[in-house]
Formats: C-alpha cells, structure tokens, sequence
C-alpha cells in the first residue's frame, strides 16, 4: 500500500510536470506543425494552370487580361477569396502550361465558395474562357516559405516557375529547404535582382505533377540575365556554411528540378 501510494504521488508529479513542460515549450516552427496546430482552418492556396491550342493562345491571353481579371476581382470583392495572381507564359511551350493562378485563401473552409463558384465556372473560366483554353491542373498548396517585397509596378517584374518532385519525407525536405534552398533566396533578394519569392507546398503529393513550387520574381528581363551569374555569387559566399554544406553534394538525391518557365503578370484595370 504504501508502495502504491508512492506510485501514485509519482505519477500525479510525472503528469503535472509533463504538462508544464508542454505548456512551456516553445511552438513548433516547420510547416507540417504550422498545419497541424491550423486544425485546417489556417491560410491556403489553391494553385491552377491552365493550356489553350496554339491557334487560341493570343485570344486566351486577351481575354483573362479582360473578362477574365474582371470576374477574379469580383469574386476577390465578395470574399470568395483573399487574393490571386495570374502568371502567363512569355514562351509558347508544348509541355508546359500557358498559366498558372495562384489563389489565396483565408482559412481553408473558405475554399467551398470556390468550389460553389466551379460549378457554373471550371477553373474559373466563363463560357467565353472554356472554349479557349482549359484548366489542367488544381493543387492545394501549403505557402512554406516567402520572402523579400514585391515590386509596386507588378508590370515591371518577370516571374520564373520552377516545379520540382520531393523523393523524401516532408521533414527531410523541409530541413533542406531551411539550411540550402531558402538561405539562396534570400541572398539573391539581398541582391535586389530578384524582389520576391515564394516556396509553396502539394498538401496532396502523391502521383502530382509536382511537390513543391518556387515562384521567383525577378527585377524584369535584367534580373533573369543575370540569374546564374548570381547563383554562383551567393553559393561561393554559402560555401562554409555547414547547413548549405551538408546538403550542397546530395541534393539531387533530395529532389528533382523539373523545366522552368518566365511569365507575366496579368493586372487587374
């Protein structure tokens, strides 16, 4: 009896102490805790792209720089979503998309107005749109990591795409990005080539088309000019960094860097 007493006392300790330490330490940074900690009611994206035949390309172009940004910006105004960003291609490319979108969301739930809007809009195309071009793919994203300030004048930016595939666990990935990929990124917004960029997340990864997304905006044709001469500047001076080191010689082993792309910003008038 006495024995169990102990015990019990013991426990009763263990247990007080255990919630102490867990009401004190401190919240988890990667991003797989930020989405769990979010309960699924935290930000989200959706990402879009879309490809029209070559014989409708010009007219696609035309017409999301029109009705298109019109019927976005209303839906932005009645709260269907927080935000978006349409990025055309500046190059015609057989394999690759002619757009992308980028929609931002409040909270995750928010993304059933978008799906009530799908039903009459595909992808968010009138009928003007859908017979010009069609929407390929739609990914929820996590926004990992961003940085940097974009330009005012959107007009005078050029973004790069680059999709890559992930071949290891969400946390390796997420160390890797932390101590290799995003130490870059912010040397060469440092720079003032490239202003902004964003990292984003597949929530669903399995068999899509991509796992993870950089969105780098470059100071206009200048910035992408000089992109591998920049590269190379930022890399030397990451050289002894031990977090860049570690994974500087194995990181095809971490992932796979599918074809970049140059787009443009369409502005809302």
């Amino acid at each position: 009896m006495i024995f169990s007493k102990k015990m019990g006392d013991l426990g009763r300790c263990l247990a007080i102490a255990l919630l102490l330490s867990v009401a004190s330490a401190p919240a988890e940074e990667t991003v797989g805790a930020r989405g769990h900690n979010r309960a699924g009611e935290g930000e989200m994206r959706l990402v879009l792209t879309y490809k029209a035949p070559i014989e409708k390309r010009v007219a696609f172009r035309k017409y999301m720089e029109s009705s298109g940004v019109t019927q976005f910006e209303e839906w932005r105004s009645r709260g269907v979503f927080s935000g978006y960003k349409f990025l055309f291609a500046t190059q015609v490319n057989e394999h690759l998309p002619d757009m992308w979108v980028i929609i931002d969301f409040a909270k995750f739930s928010d993304i059933a107005k978008w799906q009530g809007i799908e039903r009459d809009y595909p992808g968010g195309l009138g009928p003007e749109g859908v017979v010009l071009a069609a929407p390929r793919t739609e990914i929820y994203a996590n926004l990992g990591w961003q940085g940097g300030t974009p330009k005012a004048d959107q007009s005078k930016s050029l973004y790069m795409i680059i999709p890559y595939i992930s071949f290891v666990a969400g946390e390796k990935y997420e160390d890797f990005a932390n101590k290799y990929v995003v130490p870059q990124l912010n040397g060469w917004v440092e720079s003032g080539l490239m202003p902004s960029y964003a990292v984003y997340l597949n929530q669903n990864p399995t068999n899509a088309p991509w796992h993870s997304l950089l969105v780098l905006e470059y100071d206009g044709i200048r910035g992408v000019a000089l992109r591998d001469s920049l590269k190379g500047t930022i890399r030397a001076k990451l050289a002894n960094d031990p977090g860049y080191a570690q994974y500087s010689e194995i990181k095809t082993t971490i992932r796979k860097e599918l074809e970049p792309a140059t787009f443009e910003v369409i502005l809302p008038h």
